[in-house]
C-alpha cells in the first residue's frame, strides 16, 4: 500500500525530549519498512498553532486524500496531527472515514487497517460527541444565570451581527446558510457538507474551520422563510 507521512512541529508547545522533525521522519520511515509500506513521501511542517488553518501541508493531504495518491497516513504519534480532539474528529471523518484513507499513528500503536484501529476511531468520533453536548450543557448553564442576573447573552447567530442592539442580515454568511440548507436538502449529510465548506475556503464565523457540528447548528439555528435569506433584513435582537 502506498503510504505517505506527516510530521511536525509546534514551536509554541513544549516538545517531547527526541521528537523533532528528523526524529519523526525516522520513525514514519522505519515504521513503513518494517511493515511492507510503498513511501510515497514525508511532508514536514512547523506551526505556531494547533489550528490545521495553520498547517497547511496537512490541508493539503486532507484535500488530495480523495484523489488516489496515497491510502495510508503515517504520523509518528497522534498530536502531530492536531491537538484538538474536534479536529482531529474532522481529519478522521473527511480524510479516513470519507476518503478510505488509512490512519497509522506509530507512538499510540494505532492502525486502521485493523479492528481495533477502527474501533479507536470510532471511538475519537464518540468523544468528539461528548465534549460537544459537554460543552453545549455548560454553554446553556452560564447563560441561564447571566439572564438570571438580567445580563444580555449569546452572539448573533451565523448570517447576522448586531448593530444598535438589532440583528444585522450578513449577506456572505447568508449566502453560506442557503447553501448548507441546499446541501441539506439534496441529502448530504452534515460531515460531507462540512468537508465541502472546508474544501471551497467558506470560513466560519470566527474564520476557522467547519465541523459537523457546527454545520448542524447553523443548520437548526436557520431561522425565517428560504426567500429571506437574500435580503438584509433587520431584526429586533433579545435574548
Amino acid at each position: 500500500m502506498r503510504a505517505i507521512g506527516y510530521a511536525c512541529l509546534n514551536t509554541m508547545s513544549q516538545q517531547p525530549k527526541n521528537f523533532g522533525l528528523e526524529e519523526q521522519e525516522q520513525i514514519i520511515s522505519q515504521y513503513a519498512a518494517q511493515n511492507g509500506l510503498v513511501l510515497v513521501g514525508i511532508e514536514k511542517e512547523t506551526t505556531e498553532s494547533s489550528n490545521t488553518q495553520n498547517q497547511p501541508k496537512l490541508r493539503q493531504l486532507m484535500e488530495e486524500s480523495g484523489n488516489g495518491q496515497y491510502e495510508v497516513l503515517v504520523v509518528a504519534r497522534l498530536d502531530r496531527l492536531t491537538r484538538n480532539i474536534r479536529q482531529l474528529s474532522t481529519i478522521v471523518n473527511s480524510v479516513c472515514l470519507g476518503n478510505g484513507i488509512k490512519l497509522v499513528s506509530v507512538e499510540e500503536g494505532l492502525d486502521s487497517r485493523t479492528e481495533s484501529g477502527r474501533m479507536a476511531l470510532g471511538i475519537i468520533d464518540i468523544v468528539t460527541k461528548w465534549d460537544t453536548k459537554r460543552i453545549s450543557d455548560r454553554t446553556r448553564e452560564i447563560i441561564a444565570r447571566k439572564r438570571a442576573k438580567g445580563e444580555r447573552v449569546g452572539h448573533a447567530p451565523f448570517g447576522y451581527t448586531y448593530k444598535n442592539k438589532k440583528l444585522v442580515a450578513v449577506e456572505t454568511e447568508l449566502k453560506t446558510v442557503q447553501l448548507i440548507r441546499d446541501q441539506r436538502e439534496k441529502g448530504q449529510s452534515y460531515h460531507k457538507i462540512a468537508k465541502f465548506l472546508n474544501d471551497h475556503k467558506i470560513v466560519s464565523k470566527r474564520g476557522g474551520i467547519w465541523y459537523a457540528e457546527t454545520v448542524k447548528t447553523v443548520f437548526k439555528n436557520s431561522f425565517g422563510p428560504k426567500k429571506s435569506f437574500g435580503m438584509a433584513s433587520m431584526v429586533e435582537a433579545g435574548d
